[in-house]
C-alpha cells in the first residue's frame, strides 16, 4: 500500500508513550489499539535518562499508527493513556516517520557531507526539531563547554553550546526531546569539523554559525540561481493594484538599546556585519531576453543600505491606528526590480517610548518558513548582539549569464516543456481543481470530466476523499481591489489559546481559524452582509522538506477550507470548523506536494506575465475560488533582540489580491503570545481595526465557552455545557 493509499483508508499519527516496563505491555497496548480500528506501523525505542521511581523506566516507546479518520487526537490520546501507560506526545505523521532513526541520521550525514544540507538542517534533522534558531550568549555566561545541552520549557527547548558566545536553541512543541535524540548532537558537531574548510582541531575554537546560514558570497552552492517556476509566478502576477511583497511589523521597547534608542546608523551597521549569512538579501533580478526562461537571481555582492534601510517618523500622539497607517502607505509602494527586492524602515514617535521595524521582502524571494530563518539572523537573543563572523574574503558581484548561454538554456527548456507536460498530466490532472482559482475558471467542469476520465485510464479507483468547499460566496470584500491599503493588527496571549483548546479538546490551530472565523462573522453581520453559506479560506501549507530548510524561495501549497460564519452558536461553530478543516486536511494530503510548481512549470515562460494576469482574472469570472487568505506561521517561542531593542511583537504583513480578496488575515507565534496581522484594500474594508477588536472578543467568547465544560461520559473528553457532541 503506497502513501496515498495509507491516508485514504485514515489518519496516520506519531505518538510517543511511556509505557510501564513489564512483559506484554506493548501488546496488550497494540490489542487495546486494535479494538478501535487502529494499526500500528511502527515502533520506535527511544533512551532517557528517567526516574528510577518511574515504573516507564529509562525508554519512550514511538509509534507509527493509522487510526480511523473519525477517532479525533483528544480521542487517540485517550486510548493511549491506558493502565500502565502515558501519552507524552502526539502529532500527524509523514511519511519519512516511517523510516527508521539510524537511516533518518545517516541520510543527514550524507546530505551534510555532500552539501545538500547546511548544518542547521542537520541539527534540527537529528534532534527532530520544529525550529533551529543561532543566537549568541554572553562567552562568560553560564552554558558549558562545546557541545553541552540544557533542557527547558519541560524538555520542549534545548540549548546547545556551539562555542564561546554562540549556541543554538531547538524547540519541539508536539514532545519534549528525549537523551537519545540529543545524543546524537556531540557526533553531528565532530563530523562539522570535517565539513568545515578548517582544521579539525579548530572546531572547538572557531565560529561556525555561517555554516548553519546561507554560504558567504564566496562560495556559492549555486553559482546559476534560477528561479522556480512558482517563485516567478509571483513575480509575473503583479499588477498596478495587486503588489506580492510580505513583510513584518516587529515592534521594540528600545530601553536597552545603546542611548535608549535604535538609531538608522546603528542598524545599518548591524545589518551590514551580518549581509554576508543572508544570501537573499543580497540578490537581483536578472530577466531572460524576450522572456524566453525563468529569470535568474544575481548576488550583487555589495548592497546600497541607503536605499534598502530608511527611516519614517510618525506625527503625536503615535497610536497603533497611526502605525497601521503608515505601515499600510508603505506597503502600498512596490520594490523596485533593478535592485535586490527587500526594504526595512526603522519608525519612531511609536506611543510609550516604543519604535518599530516594518520590513518587506518580495514573495518571489521568500516565503513564510524561509522568512522565519532569516529573521533568526538579522535577531539576537540577548540585548547586545552577538559577533558573528566576518566573510573570509571581500564579496564581489556575481557575474550575471550571458546572453547567449540564457537564450540556448531557455529554447532547451521550451523543446522539452512538452514532455514535461506529458510527465506531469497522469499525476496533474486528477488534482487540477485544488490548484487554488481553476475550479472558478470557465470549463472547469469540462477540466474535472477530464481529470475523471483520466484517474478511470490510470485505473485509480474512485476518490473517497471529502468533497472540495462549495463555491465561495460574495462579500463586500470580494473582486477587483484597488491600490489603497490599511493595516491592522492584535496579540493574544498564547497561553489562553491553549487553555481554550486543553479545555474544549481541539486543536491551537483549529482555536486560531476559529477566532478568525467568529471576526469575518461579526463584520460581516456589522455590514449586513452574512452570506447563507460558509466563507472559503485558502490556507498556505509550506510543502519544504528536510533538505529544502535553510534555502529561500516557495516550497509552498494551499489548501480550502470552508469557515462556518454562518453559525450563530459558538461551540457548534468550532465543531464545524473542526470537520471543516480535518475534511481539508485529509484533502490536501492525497494531493502532490508539488502541484503548484508542476502547475507553474508547464505554461511557456514567454507567457507568464500574461499568462498570470489573465488567469488571475478568469478565476474571479465565475465569483470568487475562495473569499480569503487566512495563514498562521510558527515563530520563536523565546524574547528576540534588535539592535539591544527588545522585540514586543512581530505581526507578519502580507498580500492582498483581486482572486485572494480584500482581506488577508495572517498569524505568527512569538513569545508567549500570537500576533495577528490583517491588511487590506483600504476601498473595500474601511474599518479594518474592527476586525481586530473582533477578534479579541472571540477569545474571550471561547474562554467562556471553555470555563463551562463537563466530561464527555463516552470519552472522557471535555465537552461543552449546553453543545451537541462534535460532529465525527
Amino acid at each position: 500500500m503506497d502513501w496515498d493509499e495509507l491516508h485514504q483508508t485514515g489518519k496516520t499519527w506519531r505518538v510517543r508513550v511511556r509505557l510501564a516496563d513489564h512483559p506484554g505491555q506493548l501488546a496488550t497496548l497494540a490489542t487495546q489499539l486494535s479494538v478501535q480500528g487502529c494499526n500500528l506501523l511502527g515502533v520506535t525505542v527511544l533512551p532517557v535518562a528517567g526516574d528510577p521511581s518511574d515504573p516507564a523506566g529509562n525508554v519512550v516507546d514511538e509509534l507509527v499508527l493509522r487510526a480511523p479518520a473519525a477517532l479525533r487526537p483528544d480521542e487517540l490520546t485517550a486510548l493511549l493513556e491506558a493502565p500502565g501507560a502515558r501519552c507524552v506526545g502526539i502529532a500527524p505523521a509523514s511519511v519519512g516517520d516511517l523510516v527508521d532513526a539510524q537511516t533518518a541520521v545517516l541520510r543527514t550525514a550524507a546530505g551534510l557531507l555532500s552539501g545538500i544540507a547546511t548544518a542547521a538542517d542537520a541539527l534540527r534533522q537529528v534532534l527532530d526539531a520544529d525550529s533551529v534558531v543561532v543566537v549568541g550568549c554572553e562567552p562568560g555566561a553560564d552554558g558549558g563547554e562545546p557541545g553541552s545541552i540544557r533542557l527547558g520549557a519541560n524538555g520542549h527547548r534545548a540549548t546547545i553550546r556551539l562555542r564561546p558566545g554562540e549556541q543554538v536553541v531547538a524547540e519541539r512543541e508536539w514532545a519534549p526531546f528525549t537523551d537519545g535524540e540529543l545524543a546524537r548532537v556531540p557526533a553531528l558537531l565532530v563530523l562539522l569539523s570535517f565539513v568545515v574548510p578548517r582544521a579539525v582541531a579548530a572546531v572547538r575554537d572557531e565560529p561556525i554559525a555561517a555554516e548553519l546560514s546561507t554560504p558567504a558570497p564566496t562560495r556559492p552552492a549555486r553559482p546559476r540561481r534560477q528561479l522556480s517556476s512558482l517563485d516567478a509566478q509571483f513575480l509575473n502576477a503583479e499588477t498596478a493594484t495587486t503588489l506580492t511583497h510580505v513583510g513584518g511589523l516587529t515592534i521594540l521597547d528600545p530601553v536597552g538599546a545603546p542611548g535608549g534608542q535604535v538609531t538608522l546608523g546603528g542598524l545599518r551597521t548591524l545589518v551590514a556585519s551580518r549581509l554576508h549569512l543572508v544570501a537573499p538579501l543580497r540578490w537581483r533580478l536578472h530577466q531572460v531576453p524576450l522572456g524566453l526562461d525563468l529569470p535568474y537571481w544575481v548576488d550583487a555582492g555589495s548592497v546600497d543600505l541607503e536605499h534598502h534601510l530608511r527611516e519614517v517618523h510618525l506625527g503625536g500622539p503615535g497610536t497603533d491606528t497611526q502605525l497601521g497607517e503608515q505601515i499600510a502607505r508603505l506597503a502600498e509602494t512596490p520594490l523596485d526590480r533593478d535592485k535586490p527586492l527587500w526594504e526595512c524602515y526603522l519608525v519612531h514617535g511609536l506611543a510609550r517610548g516604543r519604535q518599530a521595524l516594518y520590513t518587506k521582502v518580495h514573495h518571489a524571494v521568500i516565503d513564510g518558513v524561509s522568512a522565519a530563518e532569516i529573521l533568526a539572523v538579522v535577531l539576537d537573543l540577548d540585548p547586545e548582539p552577538r559577533q558573528l563572523p566576518a566573510p573570509e574574503v571581500e564579496a564581489v558581484a556575481e557575474s550575471s549569464p550571458g546572453t547567449a548561454e540564457m537564450l540556448q538554456r531557455g529554447a532547451r527548456h521550451a523543446m522539452t516543456r512538452p514532455l514535461q507536460l506529458l510527465r506531469c498530466a497522469p499525476v496533474m490532472l486528477p488534482h487540477l481543481l485544488d490548484v487554488p482559482g481553476v475550479s472558478t475558471t470557465p470549463g472547469a467542469g469540462l477540466l474535472g470530466t477530464l481529470a475523471g476520465g483520466v484517474a478511470r485510464l490510470a485505473g485509480r479507483p474512485a476518490s473517497t476523499l471529502p468533497e472540495r468547499p462549495s463555491s465561495a460566496p460574495s462579500t463586500p470584500f470580494n473582486g477587483p481591489i484597488t491600490t489603497t491599503r490599511d493595516f491592522a493588527f492584535v496579540a493574544l496571549p498564547l497561553a489562553d489559546i491553549k487553555a481554550v483548546k486543553d479545555a474544549l479538546g481541539f486543536t491551537v490551530n483549529d482555536v486560531v481559524m476559529a477566532l478568525c472565523t467568529t471576526a469575518l462573522r461579526r463584520w460581516l453581520i456589522d455590514h449586513d452582509a452574512l452570506p447563507d453559506s460558509p466563507l472559503v479560506a485558502s490556507i498556505p501549507v509550506s510543502v519544504r522538506t528536510a533538505e529544502q530548510f535553510g534555502t529561500a524561495g516557495n516550497q509552498i501549497s494551499f489548501m480550502l477550507a470552508a469557515l462556518p460564519t454562518g453559525e450563530a452558536d459558538p461551540a457548534r461553530r468550532l465543531d464545524l470548523l473542526h470537520s471543516s478543516l480535518a475534511s481539508a486536511k485529509e484533502r490536501f494530503r492525497a494531493t502532490p506536494a508539488r502541484l503548484l510548481h508542476e502547475f507553474s512549470a508547464v505554461l511557456p515562460q514567454a507567457m507568464h506575465g500574461l499568462a498570470s494576469r489573465t488567469a488571475l482574472r478568469a478565476a474571479t469570472l465565475g465569483g470568487a475560488p475562495f473569499n480569503l487568505f487566512v495563514s498562521n506561521v510558527a515563530g520563536p517561542q523565546v524574547p528576540l533582540y534588535a539592535a539591544g531593542a527588545r522585540v514586543t511583537g512581530n505581526y507578519p504583513v502580507s498580500v492582498v489580491s483581486d482572486i485572494g480578496g480584500g482581506i488577508n488575515i495572517t498569524v505568527m507565534s512569538y513569545d508567549g503570545h500570537l500576533d495577528f496581522g490583517i491588511i487590506v484594500c483600504r476601498d473595500m474594508v474601511a474599518d479594518v481595526w474592527d476586525i481586530a477588536r473582533h477578534l479579541r472578543d472571540a477569545l474571550t467568547e471561547l474562554t467562556a465557552l471553555s470555563n463551562a465544560v463537563v466530561p464527555d461520559s463516552v470519552h472522557g473528553c471535555p465537552q461543552p455545557v449546553g453543545a451537541a457532541h462534535r460532529v465525527q
